[in-house]
């Protein structure tokens, strides 16, 4: 450590203070909860990211000053080294406050490891100089016994787990304006910093050594470049980042420090996220990706499948159920009810028969006939457990009678009439399998993961409105359902992903139900995720008042995920995302598969999504990787067998 001088002209003499026994202690109290962080070269605090390397082009030689750098920009750089007459633990958190600050911050962390042999030689040398020390004092009896224990159990740590003794050193480099600008923002770093720093003077030459490719001379001990040290440094330097440690992985941002998405944190004002993005953008993997690791933390997962691709069979029976949606052995009801509200059940049952186009939103008496008929149906059941819920069929047979009924207006026989004409093909015609049953889905949710395959409903482009119906009875049923598991005291958090968002915010009835189960989901520890190609597709049209009604599912999203998106949702991503930096915004329109401009609260970066070569090949929806994904699970339950 650098030595008091007695003049300024005197140059400084390095050294390091010996690792004391009096350490030990407080070491292995802090070997589960400190950090010890790794950088061969770790620049982190930059509006503008630069390569390794870069600074050292950018560092000019000492104009001759002894205690800043200067640069051609008129800039003046001073350098803090950490005190080495100072023990205890680093933790990321520590290091928020410092890259908090809103001027040029540059760090660099050097680990030294100590060999097997050179540790537990000092191992040995310390526990000897513990043991015959003076015991002057029953204090000083009692503190070298503890030593003796500590440095029993960290050899046995590192004959059983492979522990190592390590040594630190943290630099910070803070850049001024003039001396006095210097000076202050010097002072302010050193007091954001929970352990002690000095200033180094001269700084140029240990600069070019901290921020080079080259170990320090200086650092007891070999370098350490282990990638997993240096990630878990990137987490705290990350530039402008702060550190989670609960939630799961998402990826790695441009310092290469993972970004960690707590979803279920209660501070967040939803648990919702909404992910754009064009086809082959990585968008669902990224979702599933997400899915799975939360399975993981003890989440249930919903999943409603567009493609088919997701499949989780591995998981066991016991844990995994998929309902393949759009043949007879599946069928959802039109009329279960999944409202509160007697008058809004028959309002949604209306929409969804206006989407089939039974009948048409502005035919006032086409819209009075249904609400009489529904309301005879639902208000004999409503309130009570009903466990066979009537079908279209009953409502067929119900516009029949009235047809019949000569007490009826005309008007009112012929309105009649046509409806039950139109209601055929979905009661007892070609779409009966898939309208005109009960509802033959399991709804329990009583696995970890359900799975409901929608490949087989009609493709948007036949029929379209035929999938958006069927789609949000699917979802209003799986809303109800949770409600059910709510009420029974399960409180265990669910994951609820929902692909092709935009087909149900086609309808303004629709859209505000599924709009106001999304905003509500928090109070039921749900977190909703929603996907779409772009947001012409996920806001959908607009109302009279000029509002789209997918609008409130972007309001009440916590997260969002944009993936690449073609140039022609310009104008539509800058009035909606009015807040994004243009550099951020620009970058939508080139981004590679696989990396998103994630937006969480108070966060906003750029993400290279990581998968596992597990989660790469169990997740893909390549034919090829479907048949290694079942070759990996069969060798993985083979050997989980043996």
């Amino acid at each position: 450590m650098d030595k008091p001088q007695n003049a300024i002209s005197t140059p400084p003499t390095s050294m390091i203070r010996p690792f004391d026994w009096r350490d030990f202690p407080t070491l292995h109290r802090q070997r589960d909860r400190g950090l010890c962080l790794d950088t061969s070269l770790e620049l982190t605090r930059s509006m503008t990211l630069v390569p390794v390397g870069a600074l050292l082009s950018y560092v000019a030689p000492a104009t001759g000053i002894y205690t800043f750098v200067a640069t051609e920009n008129g800039m003046r750089w001073g350098l803090l080294r950490s005190k080495a007459t100072q023990y205890g633990a680093i933790y990321p958190r520590a290091l928020h406050r410092l890259f908090a600050l809103d001027y040029p911050i540059w760090a660099a962390m050097h680990v030294g490891a100590y060999a097997e042999m050179d540790a537990l030689k000092l191992l040995n040398y310390k526990a000897a100089v513990a043991k015959y020390e003076p015991r002057q004092s029953l204090e000083t009896a009692q503190q070298a016994t503890e030593i003796e224990g500590a440095i029993g159990r960290l050899r046995g740590e590192m004959n059983r787990a492979g522990a190592a003794l390590h040594t630190l050193r943290f630099y910070v480099m803070v850049g001024g304006l003039d001396d006095k600008d210097l000076h202050t923002r010097l002072e302010v770093a050193r007091g954001a910093l929970p352990f002690a720093m000095q200033r180094v003077n001269p700084p140029g030459a240990t600069a070019r050594k901290v921020f080079g490719v080259h170990p320090l001379d200086e650092l007891e001990g070999t370098p350490c470049t282990s990638p997993g040290v240096a990630l878990l440094t990137g987490s705290a330097l990350s530039y402008r980042r702060r550190t989670e440690t609960n939630g799961v992985l998402l990826g790695v941002d441009r310092n290469q420090a993972p970004v960690i998405l707590n979803i279920f944190d209660p501070r967040n004002p939803s648990y919702n996220m909404a992910v754009l993005g064009q086809t082959g953008s990585g968008k669902t993997f990224a979702v599933l990706l997400l899915m799975l690791r939360h399975l993981l933390l003890g989440c249930h997962l919903i999943i409603v499948d567009p493609q088919g691709n997701v499949d989780l069979s591995f998981l066991g029976e016991d844990l995994y159920h998929r309902a393949v949606m759009g043949t007879g052995a599946a069928a959802v009801n039109i009329l279960d009810i999944t409202h509160d509200e007697i008058s809004n059940q028959v309002e949604s049952v209306c929409a969804m028969l206006a989407l089939l186009g039974v009948y048409d939103r502005q035919d006032a008496l086409a819209r009075a006939v249904l609400d009489q008929v529904l309301l005879d149906i639902y208000e004999p059941l409503w309130g009570r457990q009903i466990r066979h819920m009537p079908t279209l069929g009953a409502v067929q047979a119900r516009l029949r009678q009235l047809t019949g009924d000569v007490s009826a207006l005309p008007m009112v026989r012929e309105g009649a009439a046509s409806l039950a004409f139109k209601l055929t093909p979905y009661a007892e015609g070609s779409y009966a399998d898939l309208f005109g049953r009960a509802t033959s889905v399991d709804f329990s949710l009583s696995r970890a993961v359900t799975v409901y395959d929608v490949s087989r409903l009609p493709k948007q482009e036949l029929g379209g409105n035929l999938r958006a119906a069927l789609l949000s009875i699917l979802v209003s049923d799986i809303n109800q359902a949770i409600r059910r598991k709510r009420q029974t005291g399960d409180t265990t958090p669910i994951l609820f992903f929902v692909d092709e968002m935009g087909m149900l915010m086609r309808d303004g009835v629709i859209a505000a139900h599924v709009s106001g189960e999304y905003k509500t989901a928090r109070a039921r520890r749900v977190g909703m995720i929603v996907a779409d190609q772009d947001l012409h597709s996920l806001l959908g049209p607009a109302d009279a008042s000029g509002l789209h009604h997918g609008a409130p599912i972007l309001a009440n999203s916590a997260f969002t995920l944009l993936f690449y998106q073609r140039d022609s949702e310009r104008q539509r991503i800058q009035e909606t995302f009015s807040g994004l930096p243009e550099m951020l915004a620009e970058a939508l329109y080139s981004l590679p598969r696989g990396v998103c401009l994630a937006q969480m609260p108070g966060d906003l970066l750029l993400v290279h999504v990581k998968p596992s070569a597990f989660e790469q090949v169990i997740l893909s929806s390549q034919l090829q990787d479907r048949q290694r994904a079942r070759e990996v699970v069969q060798r993985m339950v083979k050997e989980l067998a043996q």
